[in-house]
């Protein structure tokens, strides 16, 4: 199985998972007429965990220490949650949630316009590959619904690829679940052969939706030192 490196979500991954109580919140502003809350990391923060991830990794730093879900308003979680907005991409990033959200899984038009299912072999998959052929973790977008509601768009999920294989036309991402801290056997997993029609995915990912396809999101590195745990004693990034 090719992977990048030697990462593994229980080694290189953040050691709590990507919940925590309803009215949390993701920032806390400190003001001479009292603190303000934004946000509610209880909505989640897993495009932040998979960047954050990244940073470390790329930086040959350990995780934090954390084994529990760290205090809203806390530098770890304001951390995330800024590493959280830098995943969506604003306004692309949503823009492509949104457009795959409202297409149909299988080919129309007589096949002139794509549906998810050969946006995700034909597109994505490839990227996948070159990313981790290339040493480089790459964040998914995975699209759950389809709905011209944005407001579902809550529903999709992010985690982070480190690995593949095929076995004949069955390609299988490994990757790091922000929802199963320290899974070192999350996977999604689809047959290739016809992207034209419906493609059915199964994944042991942590998450209540049904996997429509994903997409490869757009990353830049951010100094994780202040969240950071020490150096790896051999750099893990190869």
């Amino acid at each position: 199985m090719p992977t990048v490196g030697s990462f593994r979500p229980s080694t290189q991954g953040l050691h709590f998972d990507n919940y925590w109580p309803a009215g949390t919140p993701d920032l806390i502003g400190h003001t001479p007429l009292g603190d303000i809350t934004l946000g509610d990391a209880h909505n989640g923060l897993c495009g932040g965990f998979c960047f954050a991830t990244t940073d470390l990794f790329q930086a040959g730093r350990q995780p934090p220490p954390d084994t529990t879900a760290p205090a809203g308003g806390s530098p770890l979680v304001t951390y995330l949650t800024w590493r959280l907005l830098a995943s969506w991409n604003i306004p692309s990033g949503i823009l492509t949630y949104y457009s795959w959200a409202n297409t149909p899984d299988h080919d129309t038009m007589f096949g002139l316009r794509h549906g998810v299912a050969r946006m995700t072999i034909e597109d994505q998959i490839p990227q996948i590959v070159n990313s981790v052929n290339a040493g480089q973790l790459c964040t998914l977008g995975l699209v759950t619904v389809y709905s011209d509601d944005p407001a579902q768009l809550g529903n999709c999920h992010q985690v982070l690829a480190y690995g593949y294989d095929w076995a004949g036309a069955v390609f299988t991402a490994h990757v790091y679940d922000p929802n199963s801290h320290d899974g070192d056997g999350i996977f999604i997993s689809l047959d290739t052969s016809n992207p034209g029609h419906t493609t059915p995915i199964s994944s042991n990912v942590n998450i209540a939706f049904p996997i429509r396809g994903f997409f490869v999101e757009s990353y830049s590195f951010n100094d994780p030192s202040a969240i950071a745990g020490p150096p790896w004693k051999t750099k893990e990034k190869e």
